[in-house]
């Protein structure tokens, strides 16, 4: 029989991915944790001593300016890991990790972590491989956020948050989308409630619940399908 931990094991694509001694030089290192919506998990230019592989929590790396305007520069549920900026020679973070969805994930040192990579082909890989498309992620959404309008950058958040929690229910409120798109929460509001008019999503107070989602792909940019495409092939990745 499983034991907890196996059991949440399929709920991390990285962690699943591993063969079994990979996943047995990690495994007794890791620990299962509950994260809170609005939680810091690092913040800016702090050293970063943890790494996160989350099962069914949603966390985003956000930058700020000094007059405390943020936006969202990626976002990570079960495909991935957070916390490993300090691989490039910096044992600090360049933005501030938040969590934006109340969630599971396993928790690492960033010291186990480094010494058990260094040893695990397969995990190299699979790390290699999201950085990749956390890059790509990354430069097409300061595409998006210069060129596109609220409602397309509106769409396409809320549905790659869908991929990673695979829920249509996503506890957040205006403020929050508005500082993952870089908008106003003014904005945000008028265009949930084009969206809730149209049968898009039912919009409530502190959710959102996507209910035509081939319609809201239609209404959003090509960045969402570019960045949906890559994440897709990521997944597939043996």
């Amino acid at each position: 029989m499983l034991n907890s931990n196996e059991l949440q094991r399929s709920k991390n694509f990285i962690l699943n991915s591993l063969p079994q001694d990979e996943y047995d030089r990690l495994h007794p290192h890791l620990e299962l944790v509950e994260l809170h919506q609005n939680e810091t998990l690092t913040r800016i230019r702090e050293p970063i001593t943890h790494v996160y592989f989350p099962t069914t929590v949603l966390i985003s790396k956000v930058h700020s300016t000094q007059e405390g305007e943020t936006v969202e520069v990626g976002i990570t549920g079960f495909e991935g890991v957070v916390g490993t900026a300090f691989l490039f020679n910096q044992n600090s973070a360049p933005w501030q990790v938040e969590v934006q969805l109340t969630g599971e994930a396993f928790k690492l040192s960033a010291e186990i972590f480094a010494s058990v990579l260094h040893k695990s082909v397969v995990l190299r890989q699979k790390v290699t491989a999201f950085t990749y498309l956390k890059l790509m992620q990354l430069t097409q959404s300061a595409l998006c956020n210069r060129f596109h309008t609220v409602e397309q950058r509106l769409c396409r958040w809320l549905l790659a948050a869908q991929d990673r929690v695979k829920s249509p229910e996503l506890l957040l409120t205006r403020d929050t989308l508005a500082s993952m798109i870089g908008s106003t929460r003014p904005a945000v509001s008028i265009v949930t409630g084009t969206l809730q008019t149209a049968g898009f999503i039912r919009a409530t107070r502190g959710k959102v619940t996507i209910l035509n989602r081939e319609e809201m792909e239609e209404a959003t940019c090509e960045c969402y399908h570019i960045i949906k495409d890559e994440f897709d092939r990521y997944l597939e990745i043996k």
